[in-house]
């Protein structure tokens, strides 16, 4: 068993890292629904349907053009730089980028050849063909600029993506989309603005990762190539991303795909009603993004230093801190319902839209409660297993959507959605009990479940049978609800670890490159793997509470 600091210590990297991501994903958060709700409100439902599924269909392409790489460049990157072969860490990017870029240009040209026909079949007409071909353009910018992010959350520095994908890129098109319907635009109009704001976070991304490469540690080695050079690196890297690929394309399918066939199956206006009703699963899924990024990083520490203890406490307490931060709004939209869908308009409060309201939020509670099952599968090396969990979800999403929504509407598109995500994240926790000891790692997030229940849940719930729907009623129950949860969260703090947390974000300390990896141009190889290796399971072997002196100490460095 490891000591207590051993765990400490990972949980307060994955602290500060997520700050970065959250305080980022929640301002994206708040553009993305502010940019649909300006959609919802300035265009005709019908307008605003294909203006959203197009961007669906952009969103899936853009994920199957990563291929997958930004789960390879996770756990590649790091180890790399384990055994002394930071050479291959730039030589990794390119690796991962290039194809990438290949795929990405040759759907450009698929979509401006095939706009037209795709556009029909999916019943968007010829605004649809507009939107596709004027959105195309975009997508290599959109996938040059996820892998090179990618990459440097790989080495745990979060704050790019932040900076750039998070703030910059959703404040452009925020008000891009805000300028084009102040013109009176169209949904062409409004998808070129939506789009541009791709070019802009390319070059930023581009210097970011050039800047994040030039700090991390360089150190010498006699010889070429490690392990047999360009080629095997090239082989060890598509050998375990390829099927993180398939399963990224199964995921983010059933992710949009759901909006795209609302489209196609019944009218672009239902998937203006679906895609607002939904529109805050996307704002959770980000601040649960926002921890599940650092993890990538912090899993590959844990594995590589084999503390099955410190993994596990680790697993656990980042899923209730999750729990901790998401729960709450998905439980307060889903008991405030009517007032949630008012903000787009009178006319998207519905039945349907009630109704797929509620099974989201009950979907996203389970979602988020099962834990980072696949990140930690992905991380151990099963990208296999992750690809199979998509494709079966993807299969049962598909046929379930062909056969409920066309007779119970955006209904039925929610609930094959749900279906979907539940046999996945069962599927992902049975392999993952399987293959890590997480024997009791579902107890502190009951505990945050049961806490965020019993402050949101049930007094929203009473206050939705018992009163009229309105801004003010829900904003008080969840204003009252807040005061309790914070109470409770204090007098829970040691239990949650909310107090390694907050320690955590208290040191600001600086993080810098660490000046140990770098030895002299005769130092051995197996010496800097060596040395290396002894600082990524410093965390894990340290006994009593770990030494704070050095934060370089660490090559998963979280800069804030």
């Amino acid at each position: 068993m490891s000591p207590p600091g051993a765990s400490a210590g990972h949980l307060g990297h994955v602290a500060r890292g997520g700050l970065v991501g959250l305080v980022g994903s929640a301002y994206a958060a708040v553009c993305g629904l502010a940019t649909t709700v300006l959609v919802a409100r300035g265009v005709a439902a019908g307008d605003a349907g294909t203006f959203f599924a197009a961007t669906a269909l952009f969103g899936t392409l853009a994920v199957i053009s990563c291929l997958g790489t930004d789960a390879g460049l996770a756990r590649f990157l790091l180890r790399l730089e384990a055994d002394g072969r930071a050479d291959d860490v730039r030589r990794a990017v390119r690796t991962a980028a290039l194809p990438a870029l290949g795929v990405a240009c040759a759907t450009v040209l698929g979509l401006l050849v095939l706009a037209e026909p795709l556009a029909s079949g999916l019943g968007l007409g010829e605004d649809g063909a507009r939107v596709l071909r004027a959105i195309a353009l975009a997508l290599p910018c959109c996938v040059l600029a996820d892998v090179m992010l990618a990459a440097t959350r790989a080495v745990g520095q979060m704050h790019q993506t932040a900076v750039v994908d998070r703030v910059l890129r959703a404040s452009i098109q925020l008000v891009a989309v805000g300028a084009v319907l102040a013109a009176g635009g169209g949904p062409a109009a409004l998808g070129l603005a939506w789009a541009a704001a791709y070019v802009v976070s390319l070059v930023v991304a581009a210097l970011a990762l050039r800047a994040c490469l030039r700090r991390r540690p360089r150190p010498a080695r006699a010889g070429g190539p490690a392990r047999g050079g360009r080629s095997s690196l090239a082989g060890e890297f598509w050998s375990f991303t390829w099927p993180r690929g398939v399963a990224g394309l199964a995921q983010v399918v059933v992710q949009k795909a759901d909006i795209i066939l609302v489209a196609a199956l019944l009218t672009p206006g239902h998937a203006a009603l679906y895609t607002a009703a939904t529109r805050f699963v996307a704002v959770g899924q980000l601040a649960n993004q926002a921890v599940h990024q650092v993890l990538q990083a912090r899993f590959t520490v844990l594995l590589l230093g084999g503390d099955a203890s410190a993994l596990r406490r680790t697993f656990a307490v980042t899923t209730a801190w999750a729990v901790l931060l998401v729960w709450p709004l998905y439980l307060v939209v889903g008991t405030a319902a009517p007032t949630y869908l008012a903000v787009f308009g009178s006319d998207y409060v519905t039945p349907g839209t009630l109704a797929t309201v509620a099974v989201m939020a009950a979907t996203m509670l389970l979602a988020v409660g099962s834990g980072p099952v696949d990140t930690l599968l992905l991380m151990a090396g099963r990208s296999r297993l992750s690809m199979t969990n998509g494709l079966v979800a993807l299969a049962v999403d598909i046929a379930a959507c062909l056969v409920l929504v066309p007779r119970l509407g955006i209904v039925g598109a929610a609930i094959a959605w749900a279906l979907a995500l539940v046999v996945r994240s069962s599927l992902g926790i049975w392999q993952v009990r399987s293959a890590v000891d997480l024997r009791g790692a579902w107890g502190v997030p009951a505990l945050a479940g049961g806490v965020a229940l019993a402050c949101f849940g049930l007094p929203g719930l009473i206050a939705g049978l018992a009163l009229e729907p309105s801004p003010v009623g829900a904003l008080l129950v969840a204003a009252l609800g807040g005061v309790a949860y914070v109470a409770v969260l204090a007098a829970l703090a040691d239990r949650l670890d909310l107090d390694t947390a907050v320690a955590a974000l208290r040191r600001r300390r600086r993080a810098t490159p660490d000046p140990t990896p770098t030895a002299s141009a005769t130092t051995p190889t197996s010496t800097t793997t060596t040395t290396t290796r002894e600082r990524l399971t410093a965390t894990s072997t340290t006994s009593g509470r770990p030494a704070r002196s050095k934060e370089s100490d660490d090559p998963c460095l979280l800069e804030t």
